[in-house]
């Protein structure tokens, strides 16, 4: 959930603003924006995404520990997003989000320690909720925009943590073809790798092309440009993280930890709008990850106590989107 949150923010700082500068038309633009760019954010969200086989090795307390192949990991996530308030300047949303992921491993020796690595299929199931508030004002004469998130999350062993995330963004310059912004993002979490960050877009359409640039930090880097009526093309890379909760059943360990797993995703996407309802999403490509750690829940992510190096691998992901709400937002 705190991925999704995270989207939400950083999609209300990419928003391209082209209409007269009010508090309604800046709400509107800002949710047909967040919606037009992050799947995750719509009403209903499902998606089904599959690494493929790649080798890895890893270290426990800074010794070398097991290694071996993940033959394959699989993810399926379900996200929510109801709308619960809103007025001129405010507006109140509830989420809820299911994750399914699941390691094939092979060629893993097997050893007196056992983390959640091992020969065959391991199996994770994480929940999570979140109550974000988005306030809509001016700074400096220029529209601003607030954002506070609390979170909730948990396994299938019950609820584990909670959460939080406040993060702002105003608009630096506006124009018919280009748009820059500036913001932050502060995690109220002291697992996360990242605790705060500013953040910086651009969105710029290039003078007589279909290409456009939208780049988000950190967030992502993309070309894309429409195909016929209803497709949308898109080539580069995105910055995204894997997260979910290892119940350990060992008495040399505390009994549940966090694992936390940074990628980069580089390759295509192809949308599709099948109806003012519905939309279908393929991507694909190359992935590398950069940091994949293990902690006791709710200590820092720098006091991990394993950690492992995966090589690059090719990636599929297919999605459909569905907001009953859609036709009438337009």
């Amino acid at each position: 959930m705190k991925k999704l949150t995270l989207i939400t923010i950083l999609a209300i700082i990419s928003i391209s603003l082209n209409a007269q500068e009010t508090q309604d038309s800046l709400q509107q633009k800002a949710v047909q924006g967040i919606k037009e760019k992050f799947p995750r954010t719509r009403i209903l969200n499902f998606e089904y995404g599959q690494n493929l086989s790649r080798d890895f090795d890893s270290e426990l307390f800074d010794e070398d520990f097991q290694k071996g192949e993940i033959k394959a990991q699989r993810n399926f996530n379900v996200s929510a997003n109801i709308p619960i308030y809103k007025t001129r300047k405010w507006s109140l949303t509830g989420s809820a989000n299911y994750q399914f992921s699941e390691f094939e491993f092979d060629n893993i020796e097997a050893t007196n320690s056992s983390v959640f690595e091992q020969n065959g299929i391991v199996n994770f199931h994480n929940f999570s909720a979140a109550l974000s508030s988005t306030y809509f004002s001016s700074l400096f004469k220029k529209p601003v925009i607030y954002n506070a998130s609390i979170i909730v999350d948990g396994n299938d062993n019950g609820f584990e943590r909670l959460k939080g995330l406040v993060g702002l963004s105003f608009i630096m310059k506006r124009t018919a073809r280009t748009t820059m912004t500036l913001g932050a993002i502060v995690f109220v979490d002291p697992t996360s790798q990242i605790p705060f960050f500013p953040t910086f877009s651009y969105s710029h359409r290039f003078k007589n092309s279909k290409w456009e640039v939208d780049f988000i930090l950190p967030q992502r880097l993309l070309l894309r440009r429409f195909v016929g009526k209803n497709g949308r093309f898109s080539i580069g890379s995105s910055f995204g993280s894997t997260g979910f909760y290892v119940n350990v059943d060992n008495p040399d360990f505390a009994e549940v930890f966090e694992y936390s797993q940074l990628e980069i995703k580089s390759g295509v996407i192809y949308e599709h709008r099948f109806s003012d309802y519905l939309i279908g999403t393929f991507q694909g490509g190359l992935q590398n990850f950069i940091s994949n750690r293990l902690t006791e829940k709710g200590e820092p992510t720098g006091d991990f106590i394993y950690e492992n190096n995966q090589d690059a691998t090719g990636y599929f992901q297919v999605g459909v989107s569905i907001d009953p709400f859609a036709k009438s937002k337009q």
